[in-house]
């Protein structure tokens, strides 16, 4: 009867995911990380237009850099998805793009161990747009104790919020960082503590142009890049953790 039952499935998922392109870099979790994180019986296109960008290597695999640049992207950006496969969580960020006007997203992320690295865009006809990179690491980033510790005064400064607003080929970038453990949850006797939701607003009109959640990969002291079309003089960032603090903050006139 077992054997029954895992033949129905095969056949099942082979009918299921027939339509999707091969992975160009071969990964085993392929297939079950679109299904996860993207559905079933989507569209979706290999595209280097995506622009992700993530280290041949990862000098500290709890501190990986990864961009996605779309400013070469024919599309409007609804949505990003990325994850990195064989994270413990694969799933970083998904960011939510209210007026399709996303061309930059960059964030820190842990690694565990070597492992492709994804990031997946929708556009506004629905088609999903994905873009592949590899990572070479040592690992164990995302069970290494929070450097944070090292300093004594991290509980005064928890919390610090520091923005910037800067002009970039007529569009607006935002930078914005937070003093914040980050903790995965998978570090002995360490609860998970993270932010989980990031939102950034419009403060002329309170227009909200994306909203972003996280998951445990994310590294700890999150430096947040978003760039939008066009120019935006007045923005504000709105984050909140899992335990319930907020941060915010205003970000004024942008400076060439």
């Amino acid at each position: 009867m077992r054997r029954y039952w895992l033949c129905a499935f095969t056949l099942f998922a082979s009918a299921s995911w027939a339509d999707l392109p091969s992975d160009p870099l071969g990964s085993p979790l392929w297939v079950y990380n679109i299904e996860r994180y993207l559905g079933q019986d989507i569209t979706l296109v290999v595209d280097e237009r995506v622009g992700l960008s993530v280290p041949d290597f990862a000098e500290d695999s709890t501190q990986v850099p990864l961009a996605v640049n779309l400013r070469e992207f024919p599309h409007k950006v609804m949505k990003v998805v990325t994850w990195v496969d064989m994270n413990p969580v694969p799933h970083l960020f998904t960011a939510n793009s209210t007026d399709g006007q996303l061309k930059l997203v960059s964030l820190n992320f842990r690694v565990q161990q070597a492992s492709s690295v994804r990031a997946a865009v929708l556009d506004e006809q629905g088609v999903w747009h994905i873009d592949s990179g590899y990572v070479d690491a040592a690992g164990g980033g995302c069970t290494a104790p929070r450097e944070v510790l090292s300093n004594s005064d991290w509980e005064s400064e928890f919390g610090t919020l520091k923005t910037g607003l800067f002009s970039d080929c007529g569009n607006t970038r935002i930078k914005a960082s937070l003093l914040h453990p980050m903790d995965s949850g998978m570090v002995g006797n360490v609860p998970a503590f993270f932010v989980g939701d990031v939102e950034v607003r419009n403060e002329a009109s309170d227009n909200l142009l994306l909203t972003m959640t996280l998951a445990e990969s994310a590294a700890e002291n999150p430096m947040f890049v978003f760039e939008f079309e066009g120019g935006i003089p007045h923005l504000s960032i709105h984050m909140k953790d899992n335990n319930g603090y907020q941060f915010e903050g205003a970000i004024g006139e942008a400076s060439p």
